[in-house]
Order: C-alpha cells, then sequence, then structure tokens
C-alpha cells in the first residue's frame, strides 16, 4: 500500500474509513430549530496523484461517501456524497518528518436527504450550496485510525429544486474515521 521508506499510499490504492460522530451534530433546520444527529457511516477513496511540492503528499479522489443517523422527529437522515466529478481532489500532505506527520483535507459535496420533513410530505432532499471541508490536522499516522476531522465552517443546504433557497445549516461535523481494511 505504501512505496518503500515512504509512509504514502502508492497511486491507484483504493482506501476504506468508518466515520461516526464524536459529539451529536448540530443541524439547523429553518421550519424547525436545531436537531442534534448521530451519524455513521463510511468513506471510500482512491489515491490520485503525487503532491511535488513542500514535503509532499498525495491527491485523493472521494469514489464513495454516505453517512446515517435516526432522528425520532425527522427519522433517518442521510448525507451521502453527489457528485465525484466537479468535487475537488482531496490532500494527504505530509507536515513533518522524524516522527512522520500528516495534514488530511477532504472536500466534499454533500445531498442530505431528511426522511421526514418538519413541513410534512414525502423525503425533503438538500444539497450543499458550496463544497465542505473536513480536516484531521495533525494526523500521526494514515490511513487514520479513529482520527478526529472537523468541519471547517457551517455548511448550507438548499433546496435541489430552488438552489437559492437555503433551507438548513449543518453546523459542525466532529467525524472520527478508521481505517477499515
Amino acid at each position: 500500500m505504501t512505496v518503500l521508506g515512504s509512509p504514502l499510499p502508492l497511486t491507484g490504492t483504493e482506501i476504506s474509513c468508518s466515520g461516526s460522530s464524536v459529539v451529536p451534530a448540530p443541524l439547523q433546520i429553518n421550519a424547525f430549530g436545531l436537531v442534534t444527529l448521530d451519524f455513521e457511516g463510511h468513506i471510500r477513496f482512491r489515491v490520485e496523484s503525487n503532491l511535488p511540492s513542500g514535503l509532499g503528499g498525495v491527491k485523493l479522489k472521494i469514489i464513495s461517501e454516505e453517512y446515517t443517523a435516526d432522528s425520532p422527529i425527522l427519522g433517518k437522515v442521510t448525507l451521502s456524497q453527489t457528485d465525484t466529478i466537479t468535487t475537488p481532489l482531496s490532500l494527504l500532505e505530509v507536515t513533518g518528518n522524524a516522527p512522520t506527520t500528516f495534514r488530511n483535507t477532504f472536500f466534499h459535496d454533500f445531498t442530505l436527504t431528511i426522511e421526514k420533513p418538519p413541513s410534512g410530505g414525502g423525503p425533503l432532499v438538500l444539497s450543499s450550496t458550496k463544497t465542505l471541508t473536513t480536516v484531521c490536522n495533525p494526523l500521526k499516522v494514515f490511513p487514520p485510525q479513529g482520527d478526529i476531522y472537523q468541519l471547517q465552517q457551517p455548511a448550507d443546504f438548499a433546496l435541489v429544486t430552488n438552489p437559492t433557497e437555503i433551507v438548513a445549516q449543518l453546523q459542525q461535523l466532529p467525524m472520527a474515521r478508521t481505517h477499515t481494511p
């Protein structure tokens, strides 16, 4: 999985990790108020290329990602990867040597599906208005082993049918990720 003498994974390597909320993630819904959700799920990514700058690193492409939470009020709430083509490549950067440390930055475009929206009716499907960024820094080993990734800024979600109408905001998403071979 790694280059001899290097802590970096080889180009083409696919890596899977489980993910779960460290603390409940606050989701503000305009028509309802604040709800906290315990997300669990997975992320799968592939090493696309090397980073030649700095101490080195690799670019990562998310190829599958989904997290779900069960809410007594909203039913099943799902965060799932929207698009693999337009989402920027994520980064694994070497930040130090002896011992080797990393900064891992993931870029996400999500669809948020609420099974039982406060307004009633069928499932409510929302889309992130901007690419979300989650970071783990410092990361002491890669793939991660229970390391915490933090959302860098609150994420707005709008109606898929009206992208200018923001309906919800994910305020935090502290997520523990663990490699699952």
